[in-house]
């Protein structure tokens, strides 16, 4: 039995055609990540109601050899893998008609982890936590702050302003993201 793949995060025009809408880092040359955590604060605030770690649905790689940080956040891939591995598909795990993001209802998932074994990347974009009750264990991930008119709510908060939607963004000279010229 092989190892699994991982995806890497997609860069090209013809990688992104593979993915949904999603947060994006933008490229150091534009504003590099302080590592502060504010986007994962904020998201947590957002869904959760309380700031901490593990309580946000998009996560911080502190790069500890690179010094340099990586947001990961899901990238909605439009072949849903989290959500064809759900057994409660369209109950816990939904698609939303209006944006095509998908997203978990804490309310009816289960926690058998499933979606988040079953995420293209490593680490997973799907983390398991404890409910609001801390009793039982609960699937999470990045829904763009579906229902917020304002949008991802790491993007509005990050003070550096180094996070974007992939729709948002073109791609720089160093291959990275950059935001798109306002017209």
């Amino acid at each position: 039995m092989g190892d699994k793949v991982y995806e890497k995060e997609p860069r090209t025009p013809e990688e992104l055609a593979g993915y949904g809408s999603h947060v994006i880092q933008y490229s150091p040359a534009y504003s590099f990540c302080a590592g502060c955590d504010s986007c994962m604060v904020m998201c947590g605030l957002t869904h959760e109601g309380t700031a901490g770690h593990g309580n946000g649905r998009i996560q911080v790689d502190h790069g500890t050899r690179s010094l340099e940080n990586h947001i990961l956040a899901c990238q909605q891939c439009a072949d849903h893998p989290c959500y064809d591995a759900c057994p409660k598909k369209d109950s816990a795990m939904k698609i939303d008609g209006e944006t095509g993001a998908v997203y978990i209802d804490e309310e009816f998932c289960i926690g058998c982890g499933l979606c988040a074994k079953n995420c293209k990347f490593q680490p997973s974009r799907i983390t398991m936590k404890k409910d609001r009750v801390r009793k039982q264990w609960k699937a999470a991930k990045c829904d763009l702050c579906r229902g917020n008119p304002e949008g991802p709510q790491c993007v509005k908060w990050c003070p550096v302003q180094c996070l974007g939607l992939s729709e948002d963004a073109v791609l720089g000279e160093d291959g990275l993201f950059v935001p798109q010229a306002k017209q």
